[in-house]
């Protein structure tokens, strides 16, 4: 029980440092950065960035249910005809997306097998949004490095 709840607490100050590393990345950028396509075929980093949020948003959701309501307007980001997002709304997002994963996945012990009502287990969940999440930030670092501008650095 003790080491898991050390394991528990270094990951979750680990992704605490990613978060704070991928808001940093993203939060000087003009909307000209964001909007620039720096490889032909490939997306933007604003359209990466929002596909971060987008993915955490839909993630949470199927998991979580009414516990991520607040998650619903973070859906239609992927949408065909949905504008570009300023670099301030996808670090708001960022920010909320966040606040889901800490005030509703990480609470209870690491021994707790399952999360409230029936929701799958919190482990599972997490894998889901790092498996998701780190992919993109790497492209993400990719994308803003070729532009000569810093990525994603823990």
């Amino acid at each position: 029980m003790i080491r898991a709840a050390i394991a528990e607490a270094r990951a979750f100050e680990s992704w605490q440092d990613y978060q704070a590393a991928l808001k940093r990345a993203i939060a000087p950028l003009t909307g000209e950065q964001l909007q620039r396509r720096i490889l032909p075929g490939q997306r933007t980093p604003g359209e990466i960035a929002e596909h971060i949020v987008f993915g955490r948003a839909l993630h949470l959701s199927r998991a979580l249910g009414k516990h991520a309501a607040q998650l619903t307007p973070l859906l239609a980001w992927d949408e065909a005809d949905d504008p570009p997002h300023s670099t301030a709304e996808i670090v708001d997002g960022l920010e909320l997306t966040w606040r889901v994963i800490a005030d509703c996945l990480m609470r209870g012990s690491p021994t707790d097998a399952m999360a409230e009502d029936g929701e799958p287990p919190i482990t599972q969940i997490i894998w889901g949004l790092l498996d998701h999440d780190l992919p993109h930030a790497g492209e993400l670092s990719l994308l803003l490095g070729a532009d000569g501008l810093p990525g994603v650095e823990l």
